[in-house]
């Protein structure tokens, strides 16, 4: 397992920096698991981040996967788990100093209600910049529940809290936003499961779309052909309001052109697919309104258009 997965995270991501944080990646994996998956990884990118659990700071084995550039390695710490003494202690074990790693603090467990979790998070960024003087430190968080909100044939708003949790503790802390980061699951909750056996159920037909405020989650309707009920619902996305626009991502440009019949709906990987590309654009074109740029217009789509295979020369 450790070959397979580290062959597909070198071979879909190989040119740029990347994090890889192994708990994502399989089950409790042993120290061996982690230096082959390292390995074979960064065969093929050699900027592969390493994201040292916080309470795994002491095993030496982590110093063998410093990278000589910045950020050398990242630090997962769980919101509820900050222990000042471990984090130092840990870092002098690694041979490591703050500024050259980035730390995710993660929230996963926080309800990320504005009112109550702003002033956590904001004040959890100010003693993380107490402790240390880190390279970044990152919020991580997601308020996406573990299972799918909407009923079938319903439309479901999922307030994107997370993001607006970080934008207000970005005003109240006292860290500079250029040391301050976001991460988030996608249109997703923050917990992994692993299946622990073969096959799953048959894939829920629906679409999840990131917004400036909320996930909108629109699931098909119950029974049907796969390929109708999902053309229905890109039908539904595309003509809300709040559809960024068919130029926003090629993801869009996609279900725009499967909602008007020149495209296939597509495979349920194919919708995780869109709804991740899509996602990630917004986020970055959050992130670039933050502070203060923004993206220039892409060209006009052109319209598919089947031709005639016996038309006039």
């Amino acid at each position: 397992m450790t070959y397979v997965t580290g062959e597909r995270i070198g071979k879909h991501w190989p040119r740029y920096p990347a994090y890889m944080d192994t708990q994502y990646v399989m089950r409790e994996p042993s120290d061996e698991d982690i230096n082959r998956l390292f390995q074979v990884a960064r065969a093929r990118n050699p900027n592969l981040i390493a994201v040292i659990p916080a309470s795994d700071l002491g095993n030496s084995l982590w110093r063998g996967l410093l990278l000589d550039t910045f950020p050398r390695a990242a630090i997962h710490l769980g919101a509820e788990d900050l222990d000042s003494g471990g984090l130092r202690d840990g870092l002098q074990a690694l041979g490591l100093a703050a500024f050259e790693c980035e730390i995710f603090v993660d929230f996963a467990g926080l309800e990320l209600d504005p009112e109550i979790a702003t002033e956590v998070v904001g004040g959890t960024f100010n003693e993380l910049s107490e402790i240390a003087n880190w390279g970044c430190i990152v919020f991580q968080g997601s308020n996406f529940p573990t299972t799918n909100p909407a009923e079938a044939g319903k439309t479901q708003l999922v307030s994107r809290h997370e993001w607006t949790v970080f934008n207000a503790a970005v005003r109240d802390c006292d860290i500079p936003t250029e040391r301050l980061g976001f991460s988030d699951f996608g249109a997703d909750c923050g917990q992994i499961n692993f299946p622990t056996k073969k096959g799953g159920a048959i894939p829920i037909p629906h679409i999840r779309y990131t917004t400036k405020t909320d996930t909108v989650v629109i699931r098909g309707k119950a029974g049907g052909k796969q390929s109708e009920v999902m053309k229905a619902v890109r039908k539904d996305l595309v003509a809300r309001s709040d559809f960024a626009g068919k130029m926003f991502s090629y993801a869009d440009r996609r279900m725009w052109d499967a909602a008007n019949g020149h495209a296939t709906p597509g495979s349920a990987s194919m919708w995780r697919e869109w709804n991740m590309a899509h996602h990630i654009t917004r986020v970055v074109h959050d992130l670039a309104a933050m502070s203060g740029h923004s993206f220039e217009d892409e060209v006009k789509h052109e319209e598919p258009e089947q031709m005639d295979m016996f038309a006039d020369k």
